[in-house]
């Protein structure tokens, strides 16, 4: 025990030793105190939104065809590879600092390293080494928290329903609806149904759901 507490407080290793504990205690007080592990999240949406919002506002010229942002953020598809979309930040965060610590004390007790630099070195292939984690295990773990973290709202029906297109939506780009339920304004994510482009503004109906929940897809509401 005295020679892993040791190399887990090396210099290599104390950062992610403490950090692992700082996520211990985060989860204990996830149960205890009821802390919403979604209080952390990343809006994956965000960069295609903001685009959206500016290219068709009233000061500023369509930039609709302009192909500079339409193949959105290369950092966010960067974490969409690896699955970070799946599950809450904290979560993610937990899986990366518990499998960097891991890896980190086996690679300086196995290989004995004592370089300050070398170690530092490993880091590097340590962290891409626990993001694949994050991608292989992130599925089913989201699966399993979908499962235990049902709150107990009613589920809302939204299929149907009329909304107002909040950032322009194509059949293969998402972007946001809005709508008024029991007098709260909801927005969601979505796709056009057809190959129509619809415009922020224009009015359109929920007509289904993405296979995996994800967005929902609307068409024009035109009637």
């Amino acid at each position: 025990m005295k020679e892993l507490i040791e190399i887990s407080f090396s210099p290599v290793n104390a950062f992610f030793s403490i950090m692992s504990i700082v996520m211990l205690l985060y989860w204990i007080m996830v149960i205890i105190a009821g802390l919403d592990p979604d209080l952390l999240s990343i809006d994956f949406d965000s960069a295609d939104l903001d685009t959206d919002l500016d290219s068709h506002s009233h000061d500023l010229p369509d930039r609709t065809g302009v192909d500079s942002s339409s193949d959105g953020n290369p950092f966010m598809k960067t974490l969409e590879f690896f699955n970070f979309d799946e599950l809450p930040l904290m979560f993610i965060l937990t899986i990366i600092f518990f499998t960097m610590w891991f890896l980190g004390i086996n690679v300086t007790y196995y290989l004995g390293i004592e370089n300050t630099l070398i170690g530092f070195l490993i880091l590097i292939p340590n962290f891409i080494v626990s993001l694949f984690i994050v991608k292989i295990f992130s599925k089913p773990l989201s699966y399993l928290y979908k499962q235990v973290n049902h709150k107990g709202e009613p589920e809302i029906d939204f299929l149907g329903r009329r909304c107002v297109v909040f950032a322009t939506l194509e059949q293969n780009k998402t972007g946001q609806i809005q709508l008024t339920v029991n007098g709260d304004p909801i927005r969601l994510s979505a796709k056009s149904n057809t190959e129509e482009i619809l415009l922020a503004g224009q009015e359109a109906v929920i007509v289904g759901e993405s296979e995996d929940k994800k967005y929902y897809l609307v068409e024009k509401f035109d009637y």
